[in-house]
């Protein structure tokens, strides 16, 4: 295989935020009168937190602002990346060694301002010769191929020579539209769940491995 460049997903792949996104949400949503189960969120993971504000307010009928839903949920999850935050094993040292030998970004649905939080409890963001989030494709996220393209066209890479790690189908689906070689990790959902990637692992630093003896 002929590997021009990786790009990575952020929440699920790289670090173990989608825990926190769920207690943030959750607790969010029960101070509104909403009382959702894990399961419930399991269903949003890779999507926006737009998406999902836009969905509950509507099916509903919260009497709140998707905004205001939106910084409600944000000030949550910030408080509790800073306290709880971790990235899975391997993924600093192979964030590294991938850096050293060839062009290597991040496509995200988080927001600018998630994916802030993130750096600022894990060293991360020098790594990456360029980072996608949501604003900069909006309203294309995740499944649209957008962040992929956008971050494949800025890393000068092709597509259909390069390589995606995913956790979630709909981070899939984006990254296999968008013409890459796409791994799929088992941290937020089950091999059955993510079947359409190229590969599968049970863990990020699996995938990492093996796209190392392919180099």
């Amino acid at each position: 295989m002929n590997i021009e460049g990786i790009v990575f997903d952020l929440d699920g792949t790289l670090v173990d935020s989608e825990p926190l996104h769920g207690e943030a949400w959750l607790s969010v949503l029960s101070d509104q009168g909403l009382v959702f189960e894990w399961e419930w969120f399991e269903t949003w993971i890779g999507k926006s937190d737009k998406s999902l504000a836009e969905t509950v307010i509507a099916e509903f009928n919260l009497p709140i602002e998707i905004e205001d839903l939106r910084a409600l949920k944000r000030n949550k999850y910030y408080e509790l990346v800073a306290k709880h935050l971790k990235m899975f094993p391997g993924v600093m040292e192979g964030l590294r060694f991938f850096s050293e030998r060839l062009p290597i970004g991040l496509a995200t649905s988080s927001s600018a301002t998630d994916v802030k939080a993130v750096f600022g409890a894990q060293p991360l963001a020098s790594l990456f010769r360029t980072i996608v989030h949501a604003d900069h494709v909006m309203p294309n996220l995740k499944p649209a191929p957008d962040p992929y393209l956008l971050a494949s066209q800025q890393l000068g890479i092709n597509p259909e020579n390069s390589i995606a790690m995913e956790d979630s189908v709909a981070g899939v689906k984006a990254a296999k539209t968008a013409g890459l070689y796409t791994i799929a990790v088992c941290n937020s959902h089950t091999e059955e769940d993510l079947k359409a990637a190229d590969r599968i692992f049970q863990t990020t630093l699996e995938g990492m491995d093996w796209i190392k003896t392919q180099l």
